[in-house]
């Protein structure tokens, strides 16, 4: 037995298996219960894996974008024209794909195979991105830290209409989804302990000019919550880590705006997905794969 001890990045497949990102073997795709290697020869870090209609896309270091179409068995690799690192990637169904350079956005509606670029910022000192979310024809837009022009925007996708929806001016976002028309996001700084979950309804921004976000709170504060997930109605954020060097799981109930701690991971926990209560967390220094079944956690063992 081998132990997977540090990752970047984990996605689940149409078929309910796990791929994760390793720092330093490549990706590994577990099924039935056996993780197999299926990509080892890379040379950057994956920062996000996406999966929808059987196909996986992954972003990383120095423009780096991965393909699978046949679930991880095998991949296609290509560069983006950009040497910064690509922190997130958003698709559908039908063959819509979003990654981002520094300040660029590259979008394909052709599964990945061509690409066009869209710069949305406008705007005298635009921000630099650091994540995406896609939802129907809309990109919401999250920036690294920023004091004018940070925050979340949204971008029409049929018109190239702009606009900011969350102002922040000290606090990176640093992942985003759509829950039951809710867009939701998670947030932190480098220093004390202001990371939040916060989430606005989608029908709000279409139709109000001031938005009021809600923000769920938890026990024990932390700097940043580094991401979050969601499936069949359960969510699920990960932290950065704390003085003793480790990372907080939490669920996340929006229904009373509140974080419950439910497990721990050695490092920052950069990326967590799950399935119904199941989830897997890729950490700096571990990943925790929990599932409900056998009522423990432990780090993820390939064979």
């Amino acid at each position: 037995m081998k132990n997977m001890s540090s990752s970047t990045a984990v996605t689940r497949t149409e078929n309910n298996s796990f791929v994760v990102a390793t720092i330093n073997e490549g990706l590994f795709i577990e099924k039935n219960g056996i993780w197999k290697n299926t990509l080892s020869q890379l040379n950057y870090q994956i920062r996000d894996l996406k999966c929808n209609g059987g196909i996986i896309y992954g972003v990383g270091d120095k423009g780096i974008f991965i393909r699978s179409t046949d679930e991880g068995e095998t991949w296609r690799i290509e560069r983006f024209p950009t040497k910064a690192s690509v922190w997130s990637i958003s698709c559908n169904s039908k063959g819509l794909v979003v990654a981002h350079g520094e300040k660029v956005i590259y979008i394909s509606t052709t599964y990945g195979e061509t690409w066009n670029t869209l710069y949305p910022f406008e705007i005298f000192n635009p921000p630099s991105i650091r994540s995406l979310c896609l939802y129907e024809n809309t990109l919401f837009i999250r920036t690294k830290v920023y004091p004018k022009n940070g925050g979340v925007w949204m971008v029409d996708l049929f018109t190239n209409e702009v606009r900011r929806v969350k102002v922040e001016t000290s606090r990176m976002i640093s992942s985003m989804l759509v829950h039951k028309h809710l867009l939701v996001t998670v947030s932190g700084a480098c220093r004390g302990k202001d990371g939040s979950l916060e989430f606005l309804s989608l029908n709000s921004i279409k139709h109000e000019n001031k938005l009021n976000w809600n923000t769920c709170y938890s026990n024990d504060g932390h700097r940043s919550y580094l991401d979050v997930c969601a499936h069949n109605g359960i969510l699920y954020t990960t932290s950065s880590q704390n003085e003793a060097g480790y990372s907080t799981i939490s669920r996340v109930y929006l229904e009373n705006q509140e974080l419950v701690s439910c497990d721990f991971v050695r490092g920052h926990g950069w990326r967590i997905c799950n399935e119904n209560e199941n989830y897997i967390v890729a950490g700096l220094h571990e990943t925790k794969y929990y599932k409900k079944i056998h009522k423990k956690s432990a780090n993820v063992h390939l064979l």
